[in-house]
């Protein structure tokens, strides 16, 4: 998928390496010492088959710390299905230029690598329902922004960060919370409050008490709202229950009954495949789906780096190489 240009912020700490294993400090401090510094192109692969995400942050991290003119950096693109053991990135450079982040280039990957390819399996199971990602509450907040462009990445509709809509080039997109619920009272005084307080260019996303009726509720925030309601949000009913199809029709026809046909019905929840087919299957009238955290807990995709050349000689691999791939294209 053609992306937009994000700018990624690389932290001190990593440009420091503070956040390198060790043993590449020691590798760095060696070559000094012995006067070593060749050219090398280093090769990263995918342990598995996925969706390619944060060849663009590495870029952003390449940029910065190797010189112009004396570096190449190549890379499938952002959002390609990627099999196992395919080369999907490429650096060729000066060693001590970059060898000390071989550790954060290989972590940008895998994390960014595995959301996007969870995401993708969320969004090819909905089949067309748009899908948010909503897993900020769910990863530690230096990585959530990257996490939400990652979902996009992988074919969400955006995220819920400000800073994440921002790399991906989408509008941040949230609910009324459930803690203004309670603060308020009712799902009706926080979505009238709400109303008053924020732009009229953001989406009307009212949340309903999963410990109260779901449908009575929808219904008074229906009539309190009047047209500038644009969806209500189901999450769980009583007793901590996930939203059932049943469930889901009910609303529907509830509004339909009332005139308000346009207000949309957004499920959300940990929006498995599996749970998002059940949903589907069993014919939920379902406008957008909201993961809370399938998305954002997925298992990281291993790349594994190696050296493939040094000084454009051939180094010697444990098994038969792979071919150059020719959906490599040049980022630097």
């Amino acid at each position: 998928m053609q992306m937009r240009n994000p700018t990624f912020e690389v932290r001190p700490s990593v440009i420091t390496g503070d956040t390198a294993d060790v043993y590449l400090h020691r590798t760095q401090r060696i070559l000094r010492n012995e006067g070593l510094n060749p050219t090398v192109s280093m090769q990263f692969s995918a342990s598995r088959e996925a969706v390619l995400s944060g060849s663009l942050e590495v870029k952003a991290l390449i940029s910065k710390v190797t010189s112009e003119g004396n570096r190449e950096l190549w890379a499938v693109e952002e959002g390609s299905h990627i099999s196992q053991n395919e080369v999907c990135l490429e650096i060729k450079a000066p060693y001590s230029s970059f060898g000390l982040y071989e550790t954060a280039i290989c972590g940008v990957l895998a994390h960014q690598t595995g959301w996007a390819t969870a995401a993708r399996d969320v969004v090819k199971t909905a089949n067309g329902v748009p899908v948010v990602s909503l897993g900020a509450h769910n990863v530690h907040p230096s990585v959530a922004a990257v996490m939400d462009y990652a979902a996009v990445v992988g074919g969400c509709v955006s995220g819920s960060t400000v800073l994440g809509a921002q790399l991906a080039g989408t509008a941040p997109v949230a609910t009324v919370s459930g803690a203004l619920v309670q603060l308020m009272g009712t799902a009706v005084q926080a979505m009238l409050a709400f109303d008053k307080a924020v732009a009229p260019d953001v989406q009307r996303i009212a949340y309903v008490d999963p410990r109260k009726d779901i449908v009575e509720q929808v219904e008074q925030v229906a009539r309190a709202s009047g047209t500038n309601l644009d969806s209500v949000r189901l999450a769980r009913t009583a007793g901590g229950r996930p939203v059932a199809a049943e469930d889901v029709q009910r609303v529907r026809e509830k509004l339909d009954s009332i005139s308000a046909r346009k207000v949309g019905i957004v499920v959300s929840g940990r929006l498995t495949p599996e749970r998002v087919s059940q949903l589907l299957d069993a014919g939920a009238p379902v406008d957008v789906f909201h993961d809370v955290s399938y998305i954002a807990s997925a298992a990281p995709v291993a790349f594994l780096p190696n050296i493939r050349t040094i000084s454009d000689r051939e180094v010697p691999q444990e098994t038969e190489p792979p071919p150059p791939n020719p959906r490599l294209r040049r980022l630097l």
